[in-house]
């Protein structure tokens, strides 16, 4: 007789094709490692990282580290007040000027952006999120030419003399002799006490317990300025010079809050409050050279999105 074939059951069927799938997987997984440390050797797997001399296309956000945006390249942004609350002098552009901003990676000082921006994106791809810090010695330098520091408690004459030429720059209509104007700059009444010859003498005639605005209307839609208490007012003081005594209503909550104008028409922003030495801090910007005094001297931050990379050519 001949000896019994041995019989598999289902089980051990099964052990079989679970131990085909396994060593199935195990197979494939290495077939991909090994194609991914091949890929990854000859430079295909991994995108391309920015490097300095590449161009750079992104937009950006950016802001100060209360979040209040004081630049952009969204229009949606810009237009959206309640997402993203505007700074001090911020100011919409037209619609056609919001677009990408293209920059050289690395390329700072002449010809390029801010140190921190321009070193910010260097390592990143196309379609990368980042919020860049920048510290001030990475930022916009501060022009010390543009810091003004003022007294909060300050004195002005009650009589004051012009030529007629100034008189008539400053107050924009001819003197006449007796009458009545408001100040150019303190706003508060001016007597016209007399006029010779080229000389014009006025008489600054302000109430005692009364608040001015000579630096912008604090109540307006687009804020400025600040109230300035006259605490006193005496003609005959300074051997009859007179001397108004006037207190600016400031405190350090007004720090990078308040902005104002100068004589002049320039803005300002009020930037510093020294309360032991009575006085605070004003930083002046001047739109001609671009020179912002909100923005300078400050931590920033950039909220960039990648869009395209043009590696620079070799």
């Amino acid at each position: 007789m001949g000896g019994e074939q041995e019989n598999k059951g289902p089980r051990d069927i099964g052990s079989m094709l679970l131990a085909l799938i396994v060593a199935g997987i195990v197979v494939l997984a290495g077939a991909v490692v090994y194609l991914a440390y091949s890929s990854s050797k000859k430079g295909g797997a991994e995108p391309y990282a920015i490097v300095s001399g590449d161009s750079v296309t992104m937009n950006y956000i950016g802001m100060f580290p209360d979040g209040r945006v004081f630049d952009t390249s969204l229009l949606s942004v810009a237009q959206d007040d309640a997402n993203y609350p505007k700074s001090l002098t911020f100011s919409l552009r037209s619609n056609d000027s919001y677009e990408p901003f293209t920059m050289t990676a690395g390329l700072y000082g002449s010809g390029g952006t801010i140190k921190g921006f321009a070193l910010g994106v260097l390592g990143l791809h196309v379609g990368d999120y980042k919020i860049v810090e920048i510290l001030p010695e990475d930022a916009y330098p501060v022009d010390a030419n543009m810091l003004r520091t003022v007294n909060l408690t300050q004195t002005v004459p009650v009589k004051e003399v012009y030529t007629y030429s100034t008189f008539k720059s400053s107050f924009n209509t001819d003197p006449i002799p007796l009458s009545t104007l408001s100040h150019f700059f303190w706003k508060w009444k001016v007597l016209v006490a007399s006029v010779e010859g080229d000389i014009v003498t006025v008489l600054n005639q302000p109430t005692a317990g009364s608040t001015v605005y000579p630096f912008g209307d604090p109540t307006a839609s687009d804020p400025y300025g600040w109230g300035v208490y006259v605490t006193s007012y005496d003609p005959l003081a300074d051997s009859g010079n007179g001397i108004i005594t006037v207190e600016n209503v400031i405190s350090a909550e007004d720090v990078y809050n308040v902005k104002g104008t100068d004589s002049g028409g320039g803005t300002f922003i009020v930037t510093g409050y020294d309360e032991a030495n009575g006085t605070f801090q004003i930083h002046v910007s001047n739109s001609s050279s671009g020179y912002n005094g909100e923005i300078a001297g400050r931590t920033l931050f950039f909220e960039i999105t990648i869009i395209s990379v043009e590696p620079e050519e070799s």
